[in-house]
């Protein structure tokens, strides 16, 4: 099942914004400088990686839009629904936020929606 936008994430931290799944939901991925991964650059301690680090990868910052699910593994449990409300700027909170999902568990979910779409810009 493709999983290209996933692979090159976790692979080298690049931030692909939204990411269409086979069945038409979309979610967003993110890992590196400034976002809930890990290793996290420029931390020390157990995962100390430098702040330039360019991967790869092994747990991402994930959004998922209103009406997709999380999966069930623990994986999940860091979610983070004050930072979209004090982002909001007084708008609606649109979808969920977790930090620190490893790349698997990002791979079964995207995997359960169909994969990746192939056109991603449809």
């Amino acid at each position: 099942m493709r999983t290209d936008r996933l692979d090159t994430i976790a692979a080298t931290g690049q931030r692909a914004g939204l990411v269409r799944l086979a069945d038409g939901v979309q979610i967003a991925l993110a890992a590196g400088p400034g976002f809930e991964c890990l290793p996290c650059p420029g931390s020390t301690g157990r995962y100390g990686v430098p702040a330039d680090y360019q991967g790869p990868y092994t747990h991402l910052e994930v959004w998922l839009m209103d009406g997709v699910e999380p999966g069930d593994s623990d994986g999940w449990l860091e979610e983070d629904s004050w930072e979209l409300r004090l982002t909001s700027n007084g708008e609606p909170v649109q979808g969920r936020l977790f930090y620190t999902v490893p790349v698997e568990d990002v791979r079964q979910l995207i995997e359960e929606h169909g994969g990746e779409h192939p056109d991603q810009d449809a």
